[in-house]
């Protein structure tokens, strides 16, 4: 029976060979495997030119064990993409000014100011970067809390459990019943913790109300920002871009047909809030016009040109949240043609 070192080394690491107990008879080692040939035990004035195979395993090995732990290779392919991501940061309540600046060559829309083809490749990548970070397993065990999740269909529970009040009436039924009611909103923000406890089946039934939430606007207080930074015409309100930012970054990528149905819906429902907005828009510029637009906004005296960039700032602001979901759905679960759909709509907004 071969003979096993008793030397224990560091854990999860591999040992050297100066590390095992050294002679003859050690025939199994840890970091070379099994010994199947004689190796040789060098003398100390050996020169360094082996005579015979033994020799030669023993040079080989020595020069093994005083090599470096860990190698860095010259060029690293993959490190490259991580830089481009890491100095060119997209801020989750803005679009870059790339979006702007980009020339037609780049651009997707062809000036629907719509997300350039650039920034939907960076932004992508960061989304795709960050679901790997959030798939790897907890450095300290995940505490379990009492499951009081609601279940998957009961959508009422579901806002209720992120808005900590009643959805909104809908119904005259629903306006008697609540009247006379005073409900304080709670909001609960996603976390680690709370996309730890949700499955698959539990994302995607969330991801199915949202469009509903979507369409009947309510404004939500958004406790992470302040008074003066909030933005009344927000596509998405900031809490619901938040959810769908980090549920989506915890759904699972292998989806069947149904559940890739469930995202385009979402998808859709993003674009058709958008549409909606900047119907919204054209209706007061047509109805206040221009010159009283720009006396509003305090930009009189910096003339069209200026109130015309204000606008186109102020929108791509208010588009973000929803443009980041579409960027998703169509970018990591491969529905691209959502995009095709989306300029057609655009086009007929800006016609």
């Amino acid at each position: 029976m071969m003979a096993s070192s008793s030397v224990a080394g560091p854990p999860h690491k591999k040992r050297r060979y100066a590390d095992q107990a050294s002679g003859p008879s050690s025939t199994h080692d840890d970091g070379f495997g099994t010994q199947s040939l004689p190796v040789a035990v060098l003398p100390d004035d050996f020169s360094g030119d082996p005579l015979d195979g033994e020799q030669y395993l023993a040079v080989v090995r020595r020069e093994a064990a005083a090599a470096p732990g860990i190698f860095f290779a010259a060029h690293n392919p993959y490190a490259d993409t991580n830089a481009v991501a890491s100095t060119s940061a997209i801020p989750l309540d803005s679009l870059p000014d790339s979006v702007s600046t980009a020339s037609a060559s780049t651009q997707l829309d062809d000036g629907l100011l719509m997300p350039s083809s650039e920034w939907k490749s960076t932004f992508t990548q960061q989304f795709r970067n960050a679901r790997e970070a959030l798939s790897n397993t907890p450095t300290e065990p995940v505490k379990l809390t009492k499951d009081d999740l609601p279940k998957i269909n009961n959508t009422n529970a579901w806002y209720a459990w992120i808005h900590g009040r009643p959805p909104p009436p809908t119904s005259p039924e629903e306006v008697e019943k609540q009247s006379g009611k005073a409900h304080e909103w709670r909001i609960r923000e996603p976390s680690a913790a709370l996309l730890l406890r949700l499955n698959t089946e539990q994302i995607l039934g969330l991801l199915e109300t949202f469009p509903y939430w979507i369409a009947h606007r309510v404004s939500i207080p958004d406790g992470q920002a302040r008074m003066e930074e909030r933005r009344e015409g927000e596509v998405l309100q900031p809490l619901h871009a938040r959810w769908l930012f980090a549920l989506l970054l915890r759904l699972d990528g292998r989806l069947v047909s149904e559940e890739i149905s469930t995202l385009r819906t979402l998808a859709r429902a993003c674009v058709a809030a958008i549409t909606l907005s900047r119907i919204r828009r054209k209706a007061v510029r047509s109805r206040v016009g221009k010159a009283e637009a720009a006396e509003v906004n305090g930009t009189a005296e910096a003339g069209e040109k200026s109130t015309e960039m204000r606008e186109e700032e102020s929108m791509r602001r208010d588009e973000a949240g929803a443009w980041m979901v579409v960027a998703i759905i169509a970018g990591v679960w491969g529905q691209s043609d959502l995009w095709d759909d989306a300029i057609v709509d655009m086009k007929r907004v800006s016609s």
